[in-house]
């Protein structure tokens, strides 16, 4: 037996060494290290990662180097229902290119394409502007990647003074473009009382002074949804010269097709925006526009010929919505497939 242990030991050696016999041989951590070396609980995982990972996945999600440790394993979410159907918009289109996309296909939201607005807007925007009920997290509680699919989920949980938690993120100081089309495939939420906002504001807007900005930059709401309306969504256009006094704004209505509601299959939702003119489409069907002439009829200034930015956002409650949320009603989704900007080639 000794003389068998001995033989195993030289060949492991043998077999181990890439160099000399002289050079020594580190001992890496690993997931399949059989010990307790991170925040796990009942099985093996290397290092402190979000919660919405798992162990053995195959990606660096957490502070791991080197290996895939996925961390606490104990508190990871149900994945949510996907929906299977809907419409699918085309890669491309004649006479533009693809200048900008994000398509969900990481472990995680990227930090080089998006960014978030946090807290409850305070102390310069209270409430969102919107006497909104919800504090927003970059918490992967609120926001994580499922099957190449953003998911935003809104939740009933007390923080720092609000009752819900969702998130919000942007495109400021990262992203900010000027003309265009925009498709965005989504599926909306279930929930009464839940607003989501898929729109873009002047690049010059900031959160710390909304009013010098706004409304005299522009809005484009590329498509706003009620979740106690789910076969509704509006396309608006904001603008005026100062709030409230000349705060204008020009929306439009667009129902469900099919017979399929917005929270149950995939739409596009998208505007092709070009000098002096938007126009709204939901699954390539046009149903709204503006130009410099809806405006001026408002004795307003066209403020949309100017850069802007993305933002994505999953409120509770607020000025819009005609619903109560009712904290049983919750977890709400808003389902991300993808974004593409295309501009004129």
């Amino acid at each position: 037996m000794e003389k068998l242990i001995l033989l195993l030991s030289c060949l492991v050696l043998t077999c181990c060494s890439s160099q000399s016999s002289d050079d020594v041989i580190p001992v890496a951590a690993s997931c399949t290290d059989n010990l307790m070396n991170g925040n796990e609980v009942g099985m093996d995982c290397g290092g402190d990662c979000p919660p919405c990972t798992t162990c053995n996945d195959g990606v660096q999600n957490g502070n791991e180097t080197g290996v895939d440790c996925g961390g606490d394993c104990t508190n990871c979410p149900e994945p949510i229902s996907l929906p299977s159907t809907g419409y699918q918009s085309p890669m491309t289109y004649d006479g533009y290119d693809l200048v900008w996309a994000d398509e969900f296909s990481g472990p995680s939201l990227s930090s080089e394409k998006w960014n978030f607005h946090l807290g409850d807007g305070c102390p310069n925007l209270c409430g969102w502007g919107n006497n909104e009920e919800q504090y927003f997290t970059s918490s992967q509680k609120n926001i994580y990647i499922q099957d190449d699919n953003l998911v935003i989920e809104a939740k009933n949980e007390n923080i720092s003074g609000k009752a819900y938690s969702s998130s919000r993120i942007h495109t400021d100081n990262i992203f900010e473009f000027q003309y265009g089309r925009v498709d965005i495939r989504a599926a909306m939420p279930s929930v009464a009382g839940t607003w989501t906002a898929l729109f873009m504001l002047n690049h010059n807007y900031q959160i710390n002074n909304p009013g010098e900005w706004w409304p005299r930059g522009g809005e484009i709401d590329i498509m706003e949804y009620l979740g106690e309306n789910p076969d509704d969504i509006l396309g608006t256009g904001h603008y005026g010269t100062d709030f409230p006094n000349n705060h204008r704004f020009n929306s439009v209505h667009f129902n469900a097709l099919n017979n399929e509601s917005f929270d149950e299959v995939y739409y596009v939702f998208s505007i092709i925006w070009e000098e002096n003119s938007i126009k709204w489409l939901v699954n390539d069907v046009e149903y709204h526009s503006m130009t410099p002439v809806t405006t001026t009829a408002g004795g307003q200034p066209y403020p949309f010929n100017d850069e802007f930015y993305l933002i994505f956002a999953l409120s509770v409650g607020g000025n819009l919505p005609t619903a109560t949320p009712l904290p049983n009603d919750f977890p709400a989704f808003l389902i991300v497939d993808y974004v593409r900007i295309f501009q004129k080639s």
